[in-house]
């Protein structure tokens, strides 16, 4: 069967050209990984492309079922990328005659208009841009420092400043961080590597995918938390996520606890949204190291289930509607359905 993931954005004629330009790029590299659950090199190739038409191979191991991208860019190649007006404009919905100076007015302008709100009981029915906040406050009240990873234009640093917390962020990107310091917030650029300060809550929102060496991550999460930790992750459990090229990795709860239970934390609480399935996670750090028992049974269900339903929407899409558009095929069809009726 093709490996063609088939959920494909309608992109422009320009963005087209531009991921066309990506995929050709020579001096684009790609390195071969295993997987980072059971460290087996055994997998199979479930797509060859994502949702943009970039050509970045998608894979589910054999042993555990844990999903990822493999091979996967190389760190240069993902610094290239992540630069590029490819990302901005795919990524940050960026116009593609945009000029630096446009996103820094945007995102300016969007967080002087941004209103923030008290946080309220969470509910996961819908996913909605506060439930991180509302989940957050809703579990715990015992934490006055917040550091957010991957602050992006800030306006998680507003939130928690609006109830009283001190809040920094740390972000790549040096317009939002330029955007920040006009506005009085408190952020630096960096990477997780450039944290050297220690906060009662460390979030991080919707980055984890983005990240390799994912032992190594959480530990360092768990050196800069005093208390707590915070993370969103697009997640799966009764559907496929969306395949993207800047996503490593592709989470279910039960990868997700074995990352982080495995290190010096324990879990508060976890909830899926049950539209998007976007998964949330409160863990508490702990002197030592947690044992969490990883279920490979359940987890190699679920890929095969969800699996089965992409397959399903695959052929109908590819293979019974270009049937069903064959010269007279749905004439036959019909009187082939009232046959079948006529005998009940």
């Amino acid at each position: 069967m093709s490996k063609k993931y088939i959920y494909l954005e309608n992109l422009s004629k320009t963005q087209i050209e531009l991921v066309n330009n990506f995929n050709k790029n020579s001096k684009i590299n790609y390195d071969l990984c295993s997987c980072e659950v059971c460290h087996s090199k055994d997998y199979k190739t479930i797509f060859n492309n994502d949702r943009y038409g970039i050509d970045q191979k998608t894979c589910c191991c054999n042993q555990c079922g844990f999903i990822f991208s493999n091979p996967r860019l190389s760190k240069e190649s993902a610094k290239f990328f992540y630069n590029s007006n490819l990302y901005r404009i795919l990524y940050d919905g960026i116009s593609e005659n945009f000029k630096e100076d446009d996103l820094y007015q945007n995102a300016l302008d969007e967080l002087n208009q941004y209103k923030p709100v008290l946080p309220k009981k969470p509910n996961f029915k819908n996913y909605y841009d506060q439930l991180y906040f509302d989940f957050i406050n809703d579990q715990i009240n015992d934490y006055e420092t917040v550091l957010d990873i991957g602050t992006g234009r800030g306006k998680k640093l507003i939130d928690f400043e609006f109830i009283g917390k001190k809040a920094e962020g740390i972000e790549p990107s040096k317009i939002y961080n330029k955007v920040h310091l006009e506005l009085g917030l408190n952020s630096q650029v960096g990477f997780l590597d450039d944290v050297k300060k220690q906060y009662d809550l460390v979030v991080i929102t919707q980055v984890l995918e983005h990240l390799t060496n994912l032992n190594e991550v959480v530990n360092k999460l768990s050196n800069i938390t005093k208390k707590y930790l915070f993370i969103e992750v697009p997640g799966h459990k009764e559907k496929l996520q969306s395949i993207q090229n800047a996503h490593n990795f592709y989470f279910s709860v039960n990868t997700l606890n074995h990352f982080v239970l495995n290190n010096k934390f324990k879990l508060v609480k976890i909830e899926s949204a049950l539209d998007n399935e976007d998964i949330f996670a409160i863990y508490k750090k702990t002197e030592k190291n947690g044992v969490y028992i990883f279920n490979y049974k359940n987890e190699k269900k679920i890929i095969k289930k969800i699996y089965k339903k992409y397959l399903i929407r695959y052929f109908w899409n590819f293979v019974l509607l270009k049937i069903l558009k064959l010269p007279g095929t749905e004439q036959k069809i019909r009187a082939l359905y009232r046959k079948i009726k006529s005998y009940f």
